[in-house]
């Protein structure tokens, strides 16, 4: 396991990581241009991308779970945003202590969320394994609640909702609208 630190200050940056390959991630037609995609990676690891990103064409850049980064700040004026938010092609990310920048974040449309470290900003330092898996007995029951992972090469399912067709309005303002719109009746 590895953690991440700020190269200026020290600064512990990530949770303990494990070194996975770096996958391609979902297929560009399961990604949704109007929700909130999944990260690439799973939670706990990194991998390193040795191919050139971003506008400075960085390669060996280390890519995380966005959930596994700590102690960084947005740096908002640096922010670029594409469709609806954060497209990642240069450091936006900075180090809560210090300031120095060390990352960029990607979770636009059509692509999987993302945190990159640049390699010169960050130290990689070795850490124990806290005891493997400590999630413990609860922990391995919450996972029973999640849906496997979709692996479909293509094809779009829309989320089942409850028609209320008695939700319709014409005329907004009209009466009673608050209380068609609002109601407390039981679910289907």
């Amino acid at each position: 396991m590895e953690i991440f630190r700020c190269a200026t200050c020290g600064n512990e940056l990530s949770v303990p990581v494990r070194q996975v390959e770096l996958h391609p991630g979902p297929h560009w037609l399961l990604l949704d241009c109007h929700h909130v995609n999944p990260p690439r990676l799973d939670p706990g690891t990194y991998a390193i991308d040795q191919a050139a990103y971003g506008r400075d064409q960085v390669a060996g850049t280390y890519v995380l779970s966005p959930g596994d980064v700590r102690g960084t700040r947005f740096v908002h004026e640096l922010v670029l945003t594409g469709c609806w938010s954060l497209v990642g092609w240069s450091p936006c990310v900075a180090c809560a202590e210090c300031g120095a920048l060390v990352a960029s974040r990607t979770d636009d449309c059509d692509s999987a969320q993302e945190t990159r470290f640049y390699p010169s900003t960050v130290v990689v330092e070795r850490c124990d394994d806290p005891s493997g898996d400590d999630r413990g007995l609860f922990g391995l029951m919450g996972d029973w609640d999640k849906e496997p992972p979709d692996t479909r090469q293509s094809g779009w399912v829309p989320k089942p909702t409850r028609p209320r067709p008695d939700l319709v309005a014409t005329r907004w303002g009209g009466r009673g609208l608050k209380e068609a719109l609002y109601r407390d009746d039981p679910p289907a």
